[in-house]
């Protein structure tokens, strides 16, 4: 009897001891997996960032580049001086049709007067005489600067402005400004399969006027996008924003949800990003092999080529960024507008003494990677 109870006690201290080794490694495993699954949240939402961040800077970069050429326009800053805005509006829609035309690009651009008064819209002229100065404080920035910008900013709708000043004889008259609301940022990211809304700060719902027949999304943001379902709406009320802010990450509604703060130009927090990821592209990403390169940033050759001319540009000594970028669309322009361009080009670069040109070819060093049979 005494040999079975022991046999039995054996056993049971044996069962007890690979129970515990089980609990343990099964605690072991679950927080293995977890910090795997964390630091796959975290590494995706990096990326996420920096992919939403590249793209913003295209369609600044972009809306500048625009605005620049149309603020050295002559006839625009003649018909700005002399109130004609008949003129001034049909000069716009001509340049705005060709670049339709050639690019395949829809560019919005306006001309606002110095007193904040909207001269001219390529696609809307009914607002011409129309006041800005409540729905634009940013322009204020211009009192006491002279150099262009291009950010994000609220007006009657919140989008990417960028805006630059017209002078006429040494004096500004008013302002030429590219707008653009998100939609070659937001098609990049539908290619991907990735949700994103775009949502701003409730705070504006006096100012953005063209918004407020917008949801609501609680009682913290106006969603911008302009296209949504239920489902997507029902998503957004789902989310504790407070909780999302702090981990940037968070699991709701049955997706993952990441948290990308907008800024405008002053640096201020005007709004929201929000990724929306199924379990499974979450998955796919955590087993992915391309742990140094995004599998969301995809540059193609002429994207390659463009971030590296850009990058050349950066050192070389220019009077001004309209001559800047100017030289940057040397490689872009139309057949059609090349005599045109190359006129352009020797008025700006006559301005150059023969240092101050040598300066500028030392630093514009580009390398162009020939792909094909040596023979």
């Amino acid at each position: 009897m005494d040999r079975w109870l022991a046999f039995f006690a054996d056993k049971k201290i044996i069962a007890g001891v690979f129970l515990l080794i089980m609990t343990l490694l099964g605690g072991t495993l679950l927080y293995l997996e977890q910090k795997v699954t964390s630091q796959t949240l975290e590494r995706l939402s990096d990326q996420l960032s920096l992919a939403l961040n590249s793209q913003l800077e295209k369609e600044r970069s972009t809306a500048l580049r625009y605005a620049l050429i149309l603020g050295q326009n002559n006839s625009l800053s003649d018909a700005l001086e002399q109130e004609d805005e008949e003129k001034g509006f049909e000069i716009l829609s001509e340049v705005m049709e060709s670049i339709k035309l050639h690019t395949d690009s829809l560019i919005r651009s306006q001309i606002i007067t110095a007193d904040y008064v909207i001269f001219a819209r390529s696609w809307d002229n009914s607002y011409a005489g129309m006041p800005l100065d409540f729905h634009r404080p940013d322009l204020l920035y211009f009192q006491n600067h002279k150099k262009p910008r291009s950010a994000i900013e609220v007006g009657r709708k919140i989008g990417v402005k960028a805006t630059v000043p017209i002078y006429h004889t040494e004096q500004m008259v008013g302002f030429v400004e590219v707008v653009s609301f998100f939609e070659s940022t937001q098609e990049y990211f539908d290619r991907l399969g990735i949700d994103l809304y775009i949502l701003m700060d409730e705070r504006f719902y006096e100012t953005a006027v063209f918004m407020q027949e917008n949801p609501a999304i609680g009682k913290e943001y106006i969603l911008a996008n302009p296209k949504y379902t239920q489902s997507d709406l029902k998503l957004l009320e789902g989310i504790n924003f407070k909780t999302l802010k702090m981990t940037r990450v968070v699991f709701s509604g049955g997706r993952y949800l990441f948290y990308e703060p907008m800024k405008n130009g002053e640096g201020e927090t005007i709004g929201a990003f929000i990724f929306s990821l199924s379990p499974k592209q979450i998955s796919a990403y955590a087993h992915s092999d391309e742990e140094d390169i995004s599998f969301l940033i995809h540059l193609s050759r002429n994207e390659l080529y463009d971030v590296m001319v850009k990058k050349s540009l950066e050192n070389a000594q220019f009077q001004s960024v309209y001559d800047k970028e100017l030289l940057y669309l040397k490689d872009t322009v139309a057949p059609e507008d090349r005599e045109l361009y190359l006129q352009e080009a020797r008025e700006r670069l006559n301005a150059y003494s023969k240092e101050e040109l040598i300066g500028i070819m030392l630093d514009y060093k580009v390398t162009k990677e020939i792909k094909g049979e040596i023979r």
